[in-house]
């Protein structure tokens, strides 16, 4: 061969092996990191106490007030602005003087960011003394600054007078407790239902820590049951917040709430997360319920349906989810299902995801190639084997590249056979020069 064109093949086999790198270092980089994607997905344990984010900023804050907004005024064309606060309670630190008392409290007001205040809101602020920067000793008058800590729902604020009320009724409990009286079981009781039925969301996500301490107690009254159902029901509320909440209704074992459970039908992942705390509690939905939504007009509600009968049913529902993983007209339905299967981790998991992996777009083939590594072993190779020489030329190639990040030792042999007896020379040329940037 002519040693122009020995060298033209080796700048295109330097080339090929350079375009590899990430790719395999991605896919190495990825089945490392899996085991600690799966640890970070769980969640973490439920505080023990009522109430932790109150808690924990009412020990951070100089000063908790609550009280209304009577006045803004802004300084620096609106860069910054100074409310003033008119206090009706203070439950924690100290003010200067004699009622009716007031705080002056500031706030940035660059960027988008929503302004928790503006005149004529009530509600219980979170406060630290504003730090005297250079910038507010140019901007702002001389005086004693107050700015809200920097959590999220640090202004709890109300939306009205009947809720603000309720809300200074639950943080004077905490008061009490933190000020060293016990807090009984009935009294702790009493402060998660208050916090279930606030308007305000992060009162109502703070609720699940008691909700949790639940379990033994004596049963849920129909008040406290009517509370449940008007809080996981709410559309108001961030889809986070109402799942967090059935979490802990699943944590509890409160086998009492299966029927408020049961009529959580919206959004997708509110319903699922039902489906899994009624699971947990002995009551799973029955399986015409999901056959059902795997055929439901809104995408999210397939793939919700997809992983609860993968997750319930395992390897017996593959065959109900194999259709949709292959004629889903939705590509993140069937890429939800593909991961769903690859979760699964057991050999009735590889023929749809075989099956689909040829002709998929190259978001959906990544995933599929992820899910057939999740599974692994000899299921695994054998249909990574097959692929390698079935469908689209592209779709061999990334079956071989997949098929050279597993450890599995059944591998070698099929690199070989590929390596001796694959028509297309880029194939053969990937396996040989490209197993030396292999990772194992």
């Amino acid at each position: 061969m002519p040693v122009g064109h020995s060298a033209t093949r080796g700048g295109v086999r330097a080339h090929r092996r350079r375009a590899l790198r990430p790719f395999l270092s991605g896919l190495a980089t990825w089945i490392a990191a899996a085991g600690l994607m799966l640890d970070a997905a769980r969640p973490a344990p439920a505080h023990a106490l009522p109430a932790p984010r109150l808690r924990g900023m009412l020990k951070s804050a100089r000063l908790v007030v609550a009280g209304e907004v009577t006045g803004v005024t802004s300084y620096d064309d609106d860069r910054a602005a100074v409310a003033a606060f008119t206090v009706d309670r203070v439950f924690k630190g100290a003010l200067p003087g004699a009622p009716p008392l007031h705080v002056a409290v500031v706030e940035l007001r660059e960027g988008p960011t929503r302004h928790a205040l503006s005149v004529g809101a009530r509600g219980i602020a979170f406060l630290d003394q504003a730090p005297r920067t250079s910038y507010f000793a140019k901007t702002l008058p001389e005086g004693t600054y107050y700015q809200l800590l920097p959590d999220r729902g640090s202004f709890i604020g109300a939306a009205s007078t009947a809720d603000a009320q309720r809300y200074v009724d639950v943080l004077g409990r905490l008061v009490t407790a933190a000020q060293g009286s016990a807090m009984g079981a009935a009294t702790a009781r009493q402060l998660t239902f208050g916090l279930l039925a606030a308007q305000n969301q992060w009162l109502v996500d703070d609720a699940g820590a008691g909700i949790v301490e639940l379990r033994g107690q004596p049963e849920l009254t129909e008040a406290e049951l009517a509370t449940l159902r008007a809080a996981v029901q709410r559309t108001d509320l961030p889809d986070g917040v109402r799942i967090a909440v059935i979490h802990a209704v699943a944590d509890a074992g409160l086998v009492q709430a299966v029927p408020v459970l049961q009529g959580v039908s919206a959004p997708p992942p509110v319903a699922e997360a039902a489906w899994q705390a009624l699971d947990r509690l002995g009551a799973p939905p029955p399986d015409k319920t999901l056959d059902a939504r795997l055929a439901d007009r809104d995408p999210a509600t397939r793939a919700a349906a997809v992983r609860e009968l993968l997750r319930r049913d395992r390897g017996a529902a593959v065959s109900q989810v194999a259709p949709v993983v292959i004629q889903d007209p939705d590509p993140a339905v069937r890429k939800a299902a593909v991961e769903a299967l690859g979760a699964l981790g057991t050999p009735d998991a590889v023929p749809p995801l075989e099956r689909v992996f040829p002709d998929s777009s190259t978001d959906l083939q990544q995933a599929t190639a992820r899910a057939i590594l999740a599974v692994g072993g000899e299921a695994a190779v054998d249909a990574l084997a097959r692929l390698a020489f079935t469908g689209p030329l592209d779709s061999q190639r990334f079956a071989v590249l997949t098929l050279m990040t597993m450890s599995d030792p059944h591998k070698d042999e099929v690199l070989k056979r590929v390596a001796e007896t694959h028509p297309d020379e880029q194939v053969r040329d990937l396996v040989v020069h490209g197993l030396a940037y292999h990772p194992d």
